[in-house]
């Protein structure tokens, strides 16, 4: 059976669950694609010698996400694939998450021509519905649609690759989608946050190192600034809503672990 859809992951340092989730996509007649931001740590690249529906990439260094989704994104169109489901290394998923996403994009193929990617997620409806914002783990990417962006910007290493995607597709008119409840999909248990019991609510959040925390604020500025050069304002003052929101929590959650007067799982 010809799969419709390609998986994509961009790992590095990755362990032995990675390796399973990537013989499940495989073993299910899945194309996968795999960008190595960790060469020198030789499991991943081993492993995918043995899987001929595995294929490995690499730049011999650890060159970002946003070089690394562009280079699989890029190498299934290819190859001939229309559209990718890329995962984070660290977001379960299953047979059923693949085989839903696969239908839902065959049974609506003629309505997503306008879109640039639909985000599937555990929680919410199954219908789909267009959202400002989307971040890459469970994107499904339309891979005729990210070529005409020409792929992303690989001038963002890590934090906002997402959203300039998707300031890159609303300059171009393309649409962004979310759609929920979808099966075996799991963004929160390999996530290395905590969670605090704040006022009888339940938050999840990590403080960050400063090197990362300050690689979110350039790049965020930097996307705040693309935004309104193309005019786009409201987008624009969502990332610094979004930017101000993370600059607190980063600040309470120090604040926390200092005093450590909450009670932490």
């Amino acid at each position: 059976m010809t799969r419709k859809i390609a998986v994509g992951i961009v790992v590095y340092h990755a362990g032995n669950e990675l390796l399973r989730r990537l013989e499940l996509a495989s073993t299910n007649g899945f194309e996968v694609y795999v960008f190595d931001n960790s060469p020198d740590a030789p499991n991943v690249r081993e492993f995918s010698a043995l899987h001929p529906r595995i294929h490995y990439f690499t730049c011999g260094k650890n060159l970002g996400l946003g070089v690394g989704i562009s280079t699989v994104c890029a190498n299934a169109y290819q190859h001939g694939q229309s559209a990718l489901l890329f995962f984070d290394q660290d977001t379960g998923f299953s047979d059923e998450t693949l085989s839903y996403v696969e239908t839902n994009y065959i049974d609506n193929i003629d309505s997503y021509r306008d879109f640039s990617a639909i985000a599937f997620k555990a929680e919410g409806r199954a219908s789909v519905q267009d959202v400002p914002l989307l971040i890459n783990s469970g994107s499904l990417y339309f891979l005729e649609k990210l070529k005409a962006l020409d792929w992303m910007d690989c001038s963002y290493f890590v934090d906002s690759v997402d959203y300039k995607l998707c300031l890159d597709s609303l300059n171009k008119g393309y649409r962004i989608g979310l759609c929920g409840a979808t099966p075996g999909f799991d963004h929160v248990t390999e996530q290395a946050d905590s969670r605090y019991h704040i006022a009888g609510r339940t938050y999840s959040m990590r403080a960050y190192s400063w090197s990362r925390i300050k690689d979110t604020v350039s790049s965020n500025f930097k996307l705040i600034f693309s935004a309104l050069k193309n005019c786009q304002f409201s987008f624009a003052l969502r990332i610094t809503r979004l930017l101000t929101l993370y600059c607190a929590s980063q600040i309470l959650v120090r604040v926390i672990n200092t005093l450590g007067i909450l009670k932490r799982d």
